[in-house]
């Protein structure tokens, strides 16, 4: 073109004006041409891929099939980037349009059968390798595609045979010899595996992921120097990702190598930070190792230099949150909001500073919304699932943590929260699952070890050792020497375990963990007196912690010193007025000194200083009950569920009081149904629901309700005589009559035993 248009102008002499128009028409002319546009974008997605950059791949792919739908190379990409992207959805829909515009596109057949694979798809798996191999009876893809599915399923030695068939017709690709090594660890053949991927380096010395494989590899037998040394190869084989550089970090730091590991990441944002994001990765370092103040200085520093990345300012405001910095991350939320007010993660952080001032539904509605439009944000369900478990739906808690650990398995928060769930139902394997995942991305916090001892109660050498670990990372630490005694007392060993919480004590006087322990075992062996002093002792070298002066009270109460008890809950008290043990415990003795009005006094106080804790008023309306108030005691149990509207010993207590005053039964049993949903193993909610169903005549629902209660508790008074009750209005009078006379038995004294022995005389006339 240029030749021709040189002869024009040579031959015509043209202006140089319409010179200038001709060779701009030529280029417009180009550019408007859809096929030359669509390759262009092609191209350019082609080198961001090569380079490593996903995200700007997706682009120019998706304006490539965007101009051409018909475009199957160009789907077959973005499909590849998205899997690089782990966003499997949206990879598996491109490689289905590839293999509809391409049937003959086997490498998006095998990526479609191994997205099923991990989708746990496995019916649909079979018959695509079965179509590779009817395309191509040697297609080597097809096997490796069934060995994957059998591994999965596994099926071992099937999938063993399956990826030799692979690497029989095609003995040159790296990546059979990394599956092959996969199963070769799994049989727990190391040697095999390691010589597998040597093999696959040794058909190509840049294949990442078989270096990276044997890192891994070496990194589970102990030999560190050698992971180290493919990790630093990986590194040097994709420098620009920063995942090799992570892990490298990560094994610096098992390794107690902490300024190491410090420095990979240093120099990873120097190396990459003006990519994307990766800006921020020496900042998630500091969060995902635990060092909160580095972490929080460095996104202060990020969030000044990227105010345009809302991202970063959101994590920036949840760091301020954990350090409880309330104010300052409301302020920044808000400014959020205000221009952007349906953004995800602003209206997430929303939700997380309503769930610390105790709004756990208001909370929980507004995560739920913003979840809708992010369903892949992890903290958001974290958040959701503190939410929900403080309303009592530990269930779906549960599944709300379950699915931000799939998400997130870093975030070692949702795995102490998982922790929790499971020892309050008993979940050995899933407290297993979760201390093993806090291992692995934090070695060096001995709580991962505690955590998974506990869970191997039943293999006390393995426990012991997890223990052991524990207290070697931190040995100025108590914890590890407190949960080792904790443990040792499990196993009846109770002077060894003394001889620890001493250990924990020497660590931190202020412990308590340890010295509520040591007080426990000498109060089961009988040794009150040595209990009470050894607490005395402590109170003494930790003047100022209340938790001291609290146990020291609970003692002195078992020996009967209530003088005493009372000084000591007074200065629990004076030292922290939020104390609610304390005060709880003062009221009682108060009261059982006969001081009913310095009783009420004080339980009142404690709503006084804790205006926001719905414990405090259950003590008070608690206490007016005591002192007969009953109509007081309503009113403060009613200003109980202000404050929380589903804690159920407040809704039950009311509940009852509203039955025994005869006032709104419909409301009774809706709050008596209440404190049953949320407390299903407290006999008392079982028997206040039963007896609104008494006085709704329902009394069938009543006497198994009723029945439930007194398996728990045998010896209450108002149980039996609430099902005698039941019994007398069902015609069952021999019943009756023997369940209204054990609560005689039990209480001469009984409020209703006038009622009852007219009743008794009426059925034995």
């Amino acid at each position: 073109m240029r030749d021709i248009l040189s002869s024009l102008i040579l031959q015509f002499r043209l202006p140089a004006v319409l010179v200038c128009a001709l060779l701009l028409a030529a280029t417009l002319c180009c550019d408007r041409d859809p096929n030359v546009r669509k390759q262009k974008y092609f191209e350019r997605g082609n080198h961001y891929f090569e380079n490593g950059k996903f995200p700007e791949a997706i682009i120019e792919f998706s304006n490539a099939v965007q101009l051409d739908p018909q475009y199957g190379a160009a789907h077959f990409k973005l499909g590849e980037s998205y899997l690089k992207m782990q966003r499997l959805q949206d990879a598996y829909s491109e490689l289905e349009r590839t293999v509809e515009l391409d049937p003959g596109n086997t490498k998006a057949q095998l990526n479609l059968g191994l997205i099923m694979i991990t989708g746990r798809s496995y019916m649909q798996v079979a018959p695509i390798a079965k179509e590779m191999l009817a395309v191509d009876p040697k297609n080597a893809d097809a096997h490796l595609l069934l060995s994957e599915l059998n591994r999965a399923q596994g099926k071992l030695d099937a999938a063993l045979e399956e990826i030799n068939k692979a690497i029989a017709l095609n003995p040159n690709d790296s990546g059979f010899y990394v599956q092959l090594a996969t199963l070769q660890s799994a049989s727990n053949n190391t040697d095999a595996a390691e010589a597998s991927l040597k093999k696959a380096l040794a058909v190509d010395s840049k294949f990442a992921p078989a270096a990276q494989a044997l890192a891994g590899l070496y990194e589970s037998a102990g030999r560190w120097g050698d992971a180290e040394t493919e990790l630093r190869y990986t590194i040097t084989l994709n420098p620009r990702r920063v995942e090799p550089r992570r892990w490298l970090a990560r094994l610096y730091y098992s390794q107690q190598r902490k300024a190491e590991a410090e420095q990979v990441m240093i120099q990873a944002k120097k190396d990459l930070g003006g990519e994307g994001d990766h800006y921020r990765v020496l900042g998630e370092y500091y969060n995902n190792v635990g060092d909160g103040d580095k972490a929080l200085a460095e996104f202060a520093s990020l969030a000044k230099e990227h105010p345009e990345d809302i991202g970063t300012q959101e994590d920036f405001i949840r760091l301020l949150l954990s350090h409880n910095r309330f104010e300052e991350a409301d302020k920044l939320d808000d400014a959020i909001l205000k221009d952007n007010p349906n953004e995800s993660g602003a209206q997430i952080i929303r939700g997380t500073i309503l769930i610390s001032r105790g709004k756990f539904e208001e909370a929980a509605a507004i995560l739920e919304g913003a979840l809708k439009n992010v369903p892949e944000n992890a903290y958001g369900h974290y958040q959701l699932a503190l939410a929900l478990t403080k309303t009592g739906n530990l269930d779906r808690g549960k599944q709300e943590l379950l699915l931000a650990a799939k998400l997130a398995p870093e975030m070692s928060e949702v795995q102490f929260a998982l922790s929790q769930i499971a020892r309050i139902r008993g979940d050995r394997q899933l407290l297993k699952t979760a201390a093993e995942q806090i291992i692995h991305y934090r070695p060096l916090d001995p709580r991962g070890y505690i955590l998974r001892a506990e869970s191997e109660d039943t293999q006390p050498a393995t426990a012991q050792s997890d223990l052991d670990k524990a207290i070697q990372i931190e040995p100025e630490s108590p914890i590890g020497y407190s949960a080792m005694a904790s443990f040792l007392r499990r196993q009846g060993k109770d002077e060894e375990a003394r001889k620890y919480y001493e250990q924990a004590l020497d660590r931190d006087p202020a412990f308590f963990e340890a010295l509520s322990g040591l007080a426990s075992i000498l109060m089961r062996q009988k040794q009150n007196a040595k209990a009470l002093e050894r607490v005395q002792a402590q109170a003494a070298r930790t003047p100022n912690n209340d938790s001291v002066y609290t146990l020291l009270g609970g003692l002195q109460v078992a020996n009967k010193d209530l003088a005493g008890a009372e000084m000591s809950l007074r200065k629990a008290g004076q030292l922290n007025p939020a104390n609610l043990d304390a005060i709880t415990l003062l009221s009682k003795v108060e009261m059982a000194r006969g001081e009913g009005d310095q009783a009420l006094a004080t339980a009142y106080k404690s709503i006084d200083n804790n205006p926001r804790n719905v414990t405090a008023y259950f003590l008070a309306g608690t206490m007016e009950e005591l002192r007969g108030r009953r109509q007081e005691a309503e009113n403060v149990y009613r200003k109980a569920l202000q404050v929380d509207p589903n804690y159920g010993p407040a809704a039950n207590n009311l509940a009852y009081l509203m039955l025994e005053n005869g006032k709104n039964p419909e409301e009774a049993l809706s709050l008596a149904r209440l404190a049953r949903q949320k407390m299903p193993a407290t006999p008392s909610a079982a028997d206040t629901l039963a007896w609104a169903y008494y006085q709704k005549g329902l009394y069938d629902l009543a006497i198994h309700l009723l029945q439930e209660a007194l398996q728990k508790a045998p010896e209450n008074a108002t149980y039996h005589y609430h099902i005698g009750m039941v019994y007398q209005k069902q015609k069952n009078m021999a019943a009756a009559r023997k369940e209204l006379q054990r609560t005689l038995q039990l209480d001469p004294n009984f409020t209703e035993a006038n009622k009852i022995r007219d009743t008794l005389h009426r059925l034995n006339s």
